[in-house]
């Protein structure tokens, strides 16, 4: 069967979906076909919005109950859930209607708003993405050094100008300006949400910075502050401040905590790149190869390239839980009754697993107090 174009279009992302050159012949007569995808693509992303939530929520609640956990990575962390947790709300369950409905019914507010706030949330996920990976690359390089300036305050104002300054919004402008409804027959007349571009150099220099900016530049900065890490791994010294003996023992102790909650931070970067690499790749396919044409198998290329990038927004919660000690042992302490074995009082603090929270909190302490 054949399949047509407009519908290729307006059941892709909005953020990513093409311009329709010339319009379709209104031969189509009664109602659309009902497809596999209009019920299979909302169930699932039905599934990732549960999940997402549930998890993401569950996330935010620990850290922020408990004191222990109020730390600079668990504040990026927290920062991380707090996009996903936009992201499944407001951009979702939009996409979603794409696919069992022939058009786009939310007006022409919600359709620059929704891809403005989906570009906003991906945006901010890459930039905590890269700076946790460079919060990680200043503790392993500066173990002693970096606990004077590795703060819970630190991270909270470095996450606010994420969103803010010079960060996610401004980015995300330009996706307002080529953001539009447009007019289309398919089954009768139609709306659709559409990315509509003065002309194709437009369309390949926006294609272009939405790379750069979302994917390429994030990746290799943070790919940079791993290869400093590793250089830094290698030594296995490290030097005390004024000969303490005692700083020294736990300033190792310390890098070996740190280099578990870093190899977390490493599978969450890696997990977004194989989740975001797919529809990336795509759209540059679409916009720079000159020969490309729309076609079913496009279709369902893309349809589960969106599906990954999608799923990514479920998936952090789940690394937290099997990655993360302090994560789960918190979560056992919120939540006792859900586990056979009774939870200590003062599980969340104790064993080797939170050397590092202890410490952290420990400095931090007798910094105030002076």
């Amino acid at each position: 069967m054949t399949f047509p174009t407009e519908m290729i279009n307006i059941t892709e992302l909005s953020i990513n979906i093409t311009d329709v050159n010339g319009s379709l012949e209104k031969t189509e007569e009664g109602s659309p076909p009902f497809l596999t995808d209009a019920w299979l693509v909302p169930l699932f992303f039905s599934l990732i919005m549960l999940v997402g939530l549930v998890g993401n929520s569950l996330v935010i609640y620990i850290i922020s109950k408990h004191r222990q956990m109020r730390t600079a990575t668990n504040f990026y962390i927290a920062n991380l859930a707090t996009t996903d947790i936009i992201f499944l709300v407001c951009c979702v369950p939009f996409t979603a209607t794409l696919y069992p409905l022939p058009g786009w019914i939310f007006g022409d507010f919600m359709c620059k708003f929704v891809a403005f706030l989906q570009q906003v949330t991906v945006q901010a996920t890459c930039i905590t993405l890269t700076a946790m990976s460079g919060d990680r690359c200043y503790a392993t390089v500066y173990p002693l050094k970096s606990l004077r300036h590795r703060t819970p305050r630190v991270a909270m104002l470095v996450s606010i100008c994420i969103w803010i300054d010079q960060g996610s919004f401004i980015l995300s402008t330009p996706i307002i300006m080529y953001q539009k409804i447009q007019e289309g027959y398919w089954y009768g007349p139609r709306l659709y949400c559409l990315e509509k571009f003065p002309s194709k150099m437009h369309e390949k220099a926006f294609t272009l910075y939405q790379f750069l900016a979302v994917y390429l530049l994030p990746l290799l900065t943070i790919s940079l502050c791993y290869y400093f890490m590793l250089k830094r791994v290698g030594k296995p010294v490290v030097e005390p401040v004024d000969n303490n003996y005692q700083v020294q023992v736990l300033s190792e102790r310390t890098v070996a905590m740190r280099s578990k909650i870093s190899k977390m931070v490493v599978v969450i970067v890696l997990l977004f790149t194989i989740c975001w690499g797919p529809i990336q790749l795509f759209i540059l396919f679409q916009s720079f190869y000159p020969n490309y044409k729309a076609n079913y198998a496009t279709y369902k290329i893309k349809t589960w390239a969106n599906c990954m990038s999608y799923a990514n927004s479920s998936i952090n919660p789940i690394v937290y839980g099997f990655m993360g000690v302090s994560f789960r042992k918190s979560f056992k302490k919120a939540f006792p009754f859900l586990f056979r074995r009774k939870v200590r009082d003062g599980s969340v603090t104790s064993g080797t697993g939170n050397a590092e929270m202890k410490f952290i909190e420990t400095d931090v302490t007798q910094n105030e107090g002076k």
